[in-house]
């Protein structure tokens, strides 16, 4: 059509030069031209100097612990130095009130275009096809998936039989086993080495037992895993689709932990604990597990002495939890291509994750390489940080990560107050009626 009309306008001027100048304003505002007209390009190695890159405001919520909710604001503002044309609204929820709203976010299609995703229950979104596939983005982006850890990208994708990769995570976490040093040595308990046994660890919370602390703090619901993997199991059955509470690597794991209270007396009862104070930071307990995002708090502790040990081993068996916290895009989602920056960025950029995992763990493999990086984080507390890498990244071991989660640790806290709480508890009999609890959970 344009061929004829320049054919048809051939010869007359006044006419070829309005043509061209029109011509040449549709090609400046064309958002695929590649014309150097543009006045925000200042560099051609600047993501913000491709016209592609269309203004865009992306919604982005999540749930936050100590210290998270400065730390995604940095991040934010270092995303807009490479990215100034996408705005970022960051809507940050406590873990709870995250877990109501986003179900009902997403049902009604109004939820945000990222959003922070549970390792486990990501399966379960994956199924209602809530969450946007991002294959195709990481076959054709800067970064790749073998940049990361296999273990931490697989908890992202579902099915496992035919596996599409479903979110990614922003930060390596789990739980250590935080020590008292200064109550070790006054007890004259030694910093334990790799492999020490659980008999040794029981003596050693007996040593620093005393009038107004204990030993040690009875775990809750996930912290449970690296204890109960040295036992040999864990909450549910390998294929994550049934309950192993019934087995007798459980009893015997709840046993020992009821004998902690009760036989040993090196734990409080769990109805005793404060929960308004973190017993181990407020020095009532020498010994707890804990997660790696508390170690911004626990930095902040100045009455005693405080490291990272290894986890106690049962048979030659020795397993840490470790886990990633991960973000996804929405299916439904406005903005897919500007969300996917801002995952790229947070995931693979060394400007984003050297704040991330100031609450968590080094999680690019090119970190967890780097001796030098390891040392950094050592020099800040714990001193030991290597062997909580070391024991997430090669004893690693989840707890219930399946799209039953938040369903199973209900169940599991319900049974831990009859089983830890009451001197004579009938520790198999509460344990069974979980096992039942749990299945008929999986069958709905």
């Amino acid at each position: 059509m344009k061929t004829r009309k320049r054919k048809w306008l051939a010869g007359i001027t006044l006419c070829m030069m309005v043509m061209s100048l029109l011509l040449s304003a549709c090609s400046s505002s064309n958002p695929d031209s590649n014309s150097g007209s543009n006045s925000n390009s200042n560099s051609s190695s600047s993501p913000s100097a491709n016209p592609k890159d269309e203004k865009a405001t992306i919604r982005f919520s999540t749930w936050y612990g100590a210290g998270d909710i400065e730390i995604w604001k940095e991040v934010i503002k270092r995303f807009n130095v490479d990215y100034p044309n996408i705005t970022v609204k960051f809507e940050p929820l406590d873990f709870s009130a995250y877990w109501q709203k986003l179900p009902t976010q997403l049902a009604s299609k109004s939820a945000p275009d990222v959003i922070g995703m549970h390792v486990g229950i990501v399966y379960g979104y994956v199924e209602k096809d809530q969450l946007e596939p991002m294959d195709s983005y990481l076959s054709t982006g800067e970064h790749k998936i073998d940049e990361l850890p296999e273990a931490l990208a697989a908890e992202g994708q579902w099915p496992k039989d035919s596996p599409k990769q479903y979110s990614l995570p922003w930060r390596f976490t789990g739980g250590a086993l935080f020590v008292n040093r200064t109550a070790m040595e006054e007890a004259n308990v030694a910093y334990p080495e790799n492999g020490w046994t659980i008999d040794e660890f029981v003596a050693a919370a007996k040593k620093m037992t005393k009038p107004g602390r204990y030993g040690f703090l009875i775990p809750g619901f996930s912290m449970n895993a690296g204890l109960m993997g040295a036992f040999g199991t864990e909450p549910t059955t390998a294929d994550k689709l049934h309950s192993n509470y019934n087995s007798p690597e459980v009893l015997a794991y709840k046993t020992w932990l009821h004998d902690l209270i009760y036989k040993d007396k090196v734990a409080p009862n769990p109805k005793d604990v404060d929960s308004k104070l973190d017993p181990f930071v407020s020095g009532k307990v020498a010994m707890m597990l804990s997660g790696a995002w508390n170690l911004p708090v626990y930095r902040k502790i100045e009455n005693f002495q405080w490291d990272v040990a290894p986890m106690p081993t049962k048979d030659g068996k020795s397993k840490t939890y470790a886990g990633p916290d991960m973000m996804a895009m929405t299916k439904d989602g406005k903005h897919k291509e500007a969300a996917w920056k801002f995952i790229q960025f947070a995931v693979f950029n060394p400007k984003a994750q050297e704040l991330l995992r100031t609450t968590g763990l080094p999680m690019l493999k090119t970190d967890l390489a780097n001796d030098q990086l390891v040392g950094e984080i050592a020099a800040q507390k714990p001193e030991h940080i290597k062997t909580f890498l070391d024991g997430a990244a090669q004893d690693g071991i989840g707890y219930a990560f399946t799209k039953k989660f938040f369903e199973i640790g209900g169940f599991e806290n319900d049974a831990d107050v009859k089983i830890l709480q009451n001197a004579n508890a009938d520790i198999k009999k509460e344990l069974d009626k979980l096992h039942e609890q749990v299945n008929k959970e999986f069958e709905k």
